[in-house]
C-alpha cells in the first residue's frame, strides 16, 4: 500500500513528527507542502501534517487539504497537527479543518510541540519566552511531543494493531 505523507512545517518539529512517521509505514512517501503539492491520487492513503501557530493551521497544510479535498474523500485520510497547547487540539481541528474530512479520516491526532528558540524570530520569540516564564518550574505544562500518539497514528496506517 502505497502512503503518502505530506506535512508543513515552520520551525521542524512537524517535519521531524512526519519522518517519524515514514520510517514506522512501509512504502510511504514524504512530501514537504511548502515544496511541492503532489497529487494524492497517485496513493492508497493519505496522511497531512502542520504546524499550528497562534490557532492556525500552516497555510499550505490548510490550502492542500481544501485543494485535494474530493481525493482525500475517497481515501484512507489521516490528519496530525503539532501544537504547543495540544489541550486545545479540538478546537483546533475544528476551527481549520473542515467537518467532512474530520469526520472522514480514520484519524485526527495532536502530536504535542516544541519550542526551538533559535528558530523563532520577533514577535514568537517573545510569546515563547513568556509561556516558559509562566509554566515556571511546571515542566508539564511546557510545549513537548507524544510519542505514543505517533506510535499509535502509525500502527493505525501501517496495518498494525497498536
Amino acid at each position: 500500500m502505497k502512503t503518502l505523507i505530506a506535512y508543513a512545517s515552520k520551525t521542524g518539529t512537524t517535519e521531524k513528527c512526519a519522518r517519524t512517521l515514514a520510517e514506522k509505514i512501509p512504502n510511504a512517501t514524504l512530501v514537504d507542502l511548502c515544496a511541492q503539492k503532489p497529487d494524492p491520487s497517485a496513493y492508497d492513503q493519505v496522511i497531512i501534517g502542520g504546524s499550528v501557530r497562534m490557532g492556525s493551521l500552516h497555510v499550505d497544510a490548510r490550502q492542500y487539504l481544501e485543494g485535494t479535498k474530493p481525493i482525500l474523500l475517497e481515501k484512507p485520510l489521516g490528519i496530525f497537527l503539532c501544537a504547543g497547547f495540544a489541550e486545545k487540539a479540538d478546537a483546533i481541528f475544528a476551527n481549520n479543518i473542515e467537518a467532512e474530512l474530520r469526520t472522514h479520516a480514520r484519524q485526527c491526532a495532536c502530536f504535542g510541540g516544541e519550542i526551538d528558540f533559535s528558530k523563532l524570530r520577533g514577535f514568537e520569540k517573545l510569546i515563547a519566552k513568556m509561556a516558559l516564564r509562566s509554566a515556571g518550574e511546571n515542566s508539564a505544562a511546557l510545549p513537548h511531543l507524544f510519542p505514543e500518539r505517533i506510535e499509535t497514528f502509525a500502527a493505525l496506517f501501517a496495518g498494525e494493531t497498536p
